[in-house]
Order: C-alpha cells, then structure tokens, then sequence
C-alpha cells in the first residue's frame, strides 16, 4: 500500500510539474480514495496550457494501463523528458478526462487498485 500512495503522489507531481511549466498560477488538486479506485481530480484555474494540445494531452493519458511499465519504472518519473513522463502517467491509469471548460483545464485521472492484485 506504501508504494501506492507513492505512485498517486508522482501522477500529482508530473501533471502538475506539466501545467506549472506551461504557465499555470493556480492549481486544486483532490485525492479521494477508497478500496476499490483512486480519482484524481486536477483544475487549472485560468489555465495557460495550450488549447492546441489539449486533446494530445488527453490521448496520452488514455493509453492503456500497462502493469510491466508500471512496476519497473515509475520511481523514474521525474528523471526523464516530458514525453516519457506522461507516457508513464498514462501507463498508469485506467481512465483519464482532459476538458476544458471556460478557462479553466479539469484534469481526472482514475486508477483501480485492484487491477494488479493477486
């Protein structure tokens, strides 16, 4: 459980590293857990992140939750370019929503926990 606690922390930190980067001044981040799902939910206040890629956004964070990607390199994140970094958030959720709504940027990322239990 330890490690993913640690996992949900680095999704926050790459997403938000992401947005900070492009600009973005005010940022809300909400974590509810439960035995089942962790929703991460992200809203970039007059956001600055560009409407040309918000749909880019969206399909990397939509790839297909990948186990092996997911246990062997996610202590990387962090380390790498800022293609690889999203490639390895999106490898490690089941589900994301990308909307921008007036000016602000929602930002929801699912991520079952029992997906990998044994």
């Amino acid at each position: 459980m330890q490690n993913e606690v640690k996992k949900i922390t680095r999704l926050v930190d790459e997403v938000t590293s992401l947005l900070m980067r492009s600009g973005s001044n005010d940022i809300n981040v909400r974590i509810k857990r439960d035995s089942e799902l962790s929703t991460i939910t992200i809203i970039d206040y007059n956001s600055a992140y560009p409407n040309d890629e918000i749909s880019s956004l969206n399909d990397v964070l939509n790839i297909q939750r990948q186990c092996e990607v997911e246990e062997f390199y996610w202590e990387l994140m962090g380390d790498d370019s800022h293609e690889d970094e999203l490639f390895l958030v999106g490898s490690m959720v089941d589900k994301a929503t990308v909307n921008k709504i007036d000016n602000d940027l929602h930002i929801v990322m699912y991520r079952y926990l029992t997906k990998f239990k044994k």
